[in-house]
């Protein structure tokens, strides 16, 4: 039985299994798809093995969705600590404060990446940080 390539062309494409993308033609339209064992699974109801060759050949684009956490993950985002920014943990559980967050692209999966992020959000707002 030959080997299922769907998880190495998905790791290839930028993206995970399950994850939700966006993919525009070369046209201009746009799909909501997932990668799923089975394949490339278009807006949730039907499998389409020429929007994946599309893909492949370069003739349609993969663009990203910003991540958003759910209910009870943890994540990072920033606080004022002390007159200055720093970066904090973050349970999220569903809170108005977390969509405003979330709007501003300030919510992220690692402490790493929140830590890159401040610098240039600080500069942006006018504000003093710490890492």
């Amino acid at each position: 039985m030959a080997k299922n390539l769907i998880p190495e062309i998905a790791k290839m494409l930028g993206v995970e299994l399950g994850e939700e993308f966006k993919v525009v033609s070369k046209d201009g339209s746009e799909r909501a798809c997932r990668i799923t064992y089975a394949g490339l699974l278009v807006s949730g109801s039907s499998y389409s093995k020429r929007l994946l060759m599309d893909i492949v050949c370069g003739d349609a684009e993969v663009i990203k969705l910003p991540w958003q956490p759910k209910k009870g993950d943890a994540c990072f985002s920033f606080e004022l600590l002390g007159g200055k920014w720093v970066v904090r943990s973050l349970w999220c559980g569903d809170f108005p404060n977390e969509y405003a967050l979330f709007d501003k692209g300030w919510v992220y999966r690692t402490k790493e990446e929140a830590e890159a992020a401040l610098p240039k959000v600080a500069t942006e707002i006018g504000v003093k940080y710490e890492l």
